[in-house]
């Protein structure tokens, strides 16, 4: 294990984990909805961070194209922080540049 990642998972774990991950969200991205027609280009992206809940495993990751997954970075969802706010829940520091940069 280096840096806090998990144990590299293997090329057929991942693929598993891929058709699983679309069985559940669809054969497209989880932003911008671009179809994967081949789920080998399709990324993980932790929905939550990694920083914010280290969950690597289905229920915490969607398929994301690679340009929305940079994006998104090690950052919430937008909509995810707005639900959060108005809820008066929010688990975690969140200052209204981090606000801004998301939109």
């Amino acid at each position: 294990m280096t840096r806090g990642y998990p144990n590299r998972i293997s090329a057929a774990r991942k693929r598993r984990l891929r058709a699983r991950l679309a069985a559940r969200d669809g054969r497209w991205c989880f932003y911008c909805r671009t179809t994967f027609d081949d789920l080998d280009r399709a990324t993980f992206d932790h929905y939550i961070p990694r920083t914010v809940g280290k969950v690597w495993g289905p229920r915490g990751l969607v398929l994301a194209c690679g340009p929305c997954n940079w994006a998104k970075a090690d950052r919430l969802p937008l909509g995810l922080v707005l639900v959060l706010l108005a809820s008066g829940n929010v688990p975690v520091p969140i200052s209204t540049s981090q606000v801004r940069e998301a939109a």
